[in-house]
């Protein structure tokens, strides 16, 4: 069997199963309230990674900050098809930037609110990296990883090819 099958397929494995677990918990407190704090401690919303997807797209449209996270997303894409074709130092290179741009950028939603409503009444406040956020980064990883492990494999054709 292919190497290459098994890492893209394990990566895609990951990739859906985080889209389908709870990836972000986040406070909801209204926009008035003067503490930071939700008024009520059960007011929480554990976002699936699908949802994120959707509103990560959304988020961009309307400029929020956090929302660079989603460019992880065409990056990993694009890592998957360029690991598939053989170019590897640019998949390892892509599956690195995309772990980077979306630990990044979802990262910066600890310290930027996101609104949690079309009214205006209330707001997200990111409190808690879950399980599907960890397998989402791991993804793009295991596309890296593959890549370098077949870049170490083939040194012997890099300098015979370039005598």
């Amino acid at each position: 069997m292919n190497y290459k099958i098994v890492f893209l397929g394990l990566s895609l494995f990951l990739y859906g199963i985080a889209l389908a677990l709870p990836c972000l918990l986040f406070n909801v407190f209204p926009i008035d309230s003067i503490s930071g704090n939700p008024s009520d401690p059960s007011n929480v919303y554990a976002m699936k990674g699908i949802e994120l997807t959707f509103f990560g797209m959304i988020g961009l449209l309307f400029l929020q900050i956090p929302a660079i996270g989603w460019l992880a997303n065409p990056i990993y894409w694009l890592g998957c098809i360029t690991f598939m074709m053989g170019r590897y130092r640019f998949s390892a290179i892509a599956g690195i930037a995309a772990i980077l741009i979306g630990f990044g950028g979802t990262f910066s939603g600890f310290w930027f609110n996101l609104p949690a409503d079309s009214g205006g009444v209330s707001e997200l406040a990111l409190s808690q990296f879950l399980l599907g956020f960890w397998l989402w980064l791991a993804a793009p990883g295991v596309i890296a990883l593959g890549s370098v492990i077949s870049l170490l494999k083939q040194p012997a054709r890099l300098t015979a090819s370039s005598n």
